[in-house]
């Protein structure tokens, strides 16, 4: 029995030890080293420090409950190169998004995703920023990127400043500005581009430039891309090509619905996106097109007629329910206007009528009415969702919206 014992205690002492052991390598981890701003006194001290040292800061914006950020500390920042590199060249600065303080500071710079990465001037202007996960490699690049256009911008502003600034040195220059002055970009943007001949535009990367900026639809580069489309797809490729007018295409639709341009937003579904979509696949690309212009200005009746408009005249009865389902998800997810909830019970009452064995179609039905609070109606056709799902994952949607519909109550 003593023996028993013994061995009991030599088995519970060993695996302390293993305990021990695992805390201490845990513990051994190298990471790089941080400070943490929780206060102005604090952030002003890590300011004063990067101005003195002339050196960049590069901040990590965190939260306790973001994935990410933990993966971050536990894969990025125990590599041995990001260490080294960003402990020498960087002062390294996290700071809670959550807590009061940071609160402040993500407001500030405009941080509203997380994990989010600045690399911030001695003057706390951002320089750089990174939204989401990078691996270790991609974290370097970018620090080792920074830094490089960190050096080289004095050089370039004050060539630019003195008119001796080289052809092609203007391409990095603006590239540079783009991140950190916006608005000088666009200046040395039409500066360098005013001037293009007929072989600036043999330079894919002057047509890469191009994509983002001197860009409108009346400016003379459009103009000069779009009249010689054969010569630009035989120099640079179809894709290339498409990648330009899809560049135009996203920068103008943000103008149009930033402005309220609803001639601009026409153009584009009418001169821009015929020279790039498949004639089969434009209807779809237009329709896309105003909805998303309509939806973002929040102009519903005009949303809804493009709606129907496109459901009645490019889909033949059989397309509508599946039409009608992706329509609906996207306002449930995205739209919380009375107005569209009532237009998707419409819908949905559509799709029903033309194929009332779809489970999809009820189970929706069912959640919007939830929404309108009619929980009688919601669990009936909740119900019956039920009854039309075939498998065991169309059973445990239905299930979810009738819990969903349940809290509502």
């Amino acid at each position: 029995m003593f023996e028993t014992a013994i061995n009991s205690m030599k088995v519970q002492f060993s695996i302390f030890l293993l305990l021990i052991g695992s805390w201490l390598s845990a513990n051994e981890i190298e990471s790089l080293k941080f400070t943490e701003v929780t206060n102005q006194k604090q952030w002003d001290e890590v300011l004063k420090e990067a101005s003195a040292n002339g050196q960049l800061l590069f901040i990590d914006a965190y939260t306790d409950w973001c994935g990410y950020c933990h993966k971050l500390d536990k894969e990025v920042y125990t590599d041995k190169d990001v260490i080294g590199y960003f402990e020498e060249y960087f002062i390294n600065v996290k700071f809670d998004a959550e807590s009061d303080f940071g609160m402040q500071l993500a407001d500030f710079y405009g941080i509203d995703s997380y994990p989010t990465l600045l690399f911030l001037t001695p003057e706390a202007k951002i320089f750089d920023r990174i939204e989401g996960f990078v691996p270790a490699k991609t974290l370097q690049a970018y620090g080792e990127q920074t830094l490089n256009d960190w050096a080289v911008l004095p050089v370039l502003e004050e060539s630019y400043a003195n008119g001796t600034l080289e052809r092609e040195s203007y391409l990095e220059f603006i590239g540079i500005l783009e991140r950190t002055n916006p608005e000088k970009a666009e200046m040395v943007a039409t500066a360098y581009a005013i001037n293009f001949t007929e072989d600036d535009y043999l330079d894919v990367e002057n047509i890469w430039f191009l994509t983002r900026f001197e860009n409108g639809l009346d400016s003379q580069h459009y103009k000069y891309i779009t009249a010689n489309k054969q010569k630009m797809i035989k120099t640079h490729g179809q894709s290339e090509f498409n990648d330009y007018l899809s560049g135009v295409y996203n920068d103008n639709l943000m103008l149009a619905i930033k402005y309220g341009d609803k001639n601009l937003m026409s153009r584009l579904t009418q001169e821009v996106l015929p020279q790039f979509v498949p004639e089969d696949e434009l209807p779809m690309a237009q329709y896309i097109t105003e909805s998303i212009y309509y939806l973002q200005r929040e102009e519903l009746d005009n949303y809804k007629l493009t709606v129907n408009s496109f459901m009645n005249n490019h889909l033949s009865t059989d397309e509508k329910p599946d039409f009608i389902i992706s329509t609906t998800v996207e306002i449930i997810e995205n739209y919380d206007f009375e107005e569209l909830i009532s237009f998707s019970e419409t819908l949905l009452s559509q799709a029903i009528d033309i194929n009332e064995k779809r489970f999809e179609t009820h189970a929706l039905f069912g959640y919007i009415k939830g929404l309108q609070a009619n929980y009688k109606q919601a669990n009936e056709s909740l119900d019956k969702a039920k009854a039309l799902a075939l498998t065991e994952e169309q059973k445990a949607f239905v299930d979810n919206l009738k819990e969903a519909v349940k809290m509502m109550q």
